[in-house]
């Protein structure tokens, strides 16, 4: 069992019934959204556009990582919140239009974006005992994949039964309860150095371009160019054929709770495997499995939904460890933030490249996410085969 300690065991409640509540409010968002701007519009590409936008702020998350390493992490993460808040009532008011939707959707994108790394990548390391990392790291991403599920259950419910505008309003309050959980975090100061947005820039890129990052970034972000708008892409898919509201996100929840069960497992998982090793397995797993995604019978579409949800959760496990385990805390901010720019900048490339296909019938929709995932997994092969072969002459060094 891995050592907590009393301090270990708070931080780690905090943090999760803080998580839990907002990205119950963004799944329940990626529903809303999507069938909302569906309904006014009947267009599934401007349905998936309109919610990519939220991705889109990654954009500025190497600026963002700096100001979360200057300023009290729980002041940063409680404001994340609070602004999420003011988008979403704003959403409310202008639920009708389609463009107005867009533009608060990128908007509340920068809360996202805040609330995201400083939970995963700075608060774990920073109030977290090095022995209980990797457990707090697992614990957090089941609660992730378990509130997607929650999410999903109630943004289905809350679209049927209150309409786009209140189902909103509920999302903000969400994200209201997260922001008042956080409070109880302790005080975490930031750095004492005055701001240079130019060098803590260049940290963050430096950190991108280390051997033992570069890799994982550029393996990344093709996977979520290839899959990070999944979900939405099927709720649209079936929004179109007219399948039931609730139905669709029952559907998609049973496959989300695979990923959560993922993520309490992963770390139990081969775990004699280098990480390398584990993130290529995943990799196969999971392009194997959009294969049944791929194919047009709804049964195999959500087991294999329910296979790829696995393949990322448990992926995700062994990647964040890895990298709080390879960055150093005082630089954490700017260089996940960077690392971000890119893995989670490319969730919205996603959304423009389903809607680009959805001028396609049948699996040809998904051919361009295929052969992305399969040059992902290429890319990764060849980062593990050189690992391997780096840590065999160090050996032969050595020895």
């Amino acid at each position: 069992m891995t050592p907590q300690t009393p301090a270990d065991k708070r931080v780690i409640r905090i943090l999760l019934g803080s998580t839990v509540l907002s990205k119950v409010a963004d799944w329940q968002l990626g529903i809303v959204i999507p069938l909302a701007v569906l309904a006014k519009t009947n267009s599934v590409s401007l349905s998936l556009i309109s919610f990519a936008m939220r991705g889109v702020t990654y954009v500025a998350s190497p600026v963002l990582g700096a100001f979360i390493d200057r300023f009290d992490k729980r002041r940063i993460f409680v404001l994340a919140q609070l602004q999420q808040v003011l988008c979403l009532m704003l959403l409310a008011a202008f639920i009708s239009s389609p463009y107005a939707v867009a533009v608060l959707v990128l908007f509340s994108g920068f809360g996202g974006v805040v609330s995201s790394i400083t939970g995963q990548f700075v608060l774990i390391p920073t109030l977290v005992s090095a022995p209980a990392r990797a457990l707090a790291v697992a614990k957090l991403n089941s609660a992730i994949e378990f509130s997607k599920v929650i999410g999903l259950l109630l943004g289905g419910a809350a679209f049927s039964v209150l309409g786009p505008a209140f189902a909103c309003l509920s999302i903000a309050a969400l994200y209201l309860g997260a922001g008042l959980v956080a409070l109880l975090f302790p005080q975490v100061p930031g750095n004492e150095e005055k701001i240079d947005l130019r060098r803590d820039l260049a940290v963050g890129f430096r950190w991108v371009g280390k051997r033992e990052i570069i890799w994982l970034v550029v393996t990344m972000s093709m996977t979520n160019i290839a899959i990070g708008q999944l979900e939405p892409a099927l709720v649209t898919a079936f929004g179109k054929q007219d399948v039931n509201v609730n139905l669709i996100s029952v559907l998609l929840a049973i496959g989300l709770l695979m990923g959560a069960v993922a993520s309490r497992l992963a770390p139990m998982i081969l775990s004699a495997w280098g990480p390398e090793r584990r993130i290529l397995l995943w990799q196969v797993f999971g392009l194997a499995s959009l294969f049944l995604v791929a194919t047009p019978w709804t049964a195999l579409k959500i087991v294999g939904f329910m296979l790829e949800c696995f393949a990322v959760a448990a992926s995700n496990v062994a990647s964040i460890t890895y990298r709080q385990e390879a960055i150093p805390v005082e630089v954490a901010g700017r260089a996940n933030a960077t690392i971000r720019m890119f893995i989670s900048g490319a969730v919205p490339l996603s959304g423009f490249l389903f809607a680009w296909a959805a001028r396609f019938e049948g699996y040809r929709f998904w051919l361009p996410s295929l052969a992305i995932w399969a040059l992902a997994t290429a890319v990764w092969a060849v980062r593990t085969r050189s690992g391997a072969r780096i840590r065999r002459s160090a050996s032969l060094s050595a020895g």
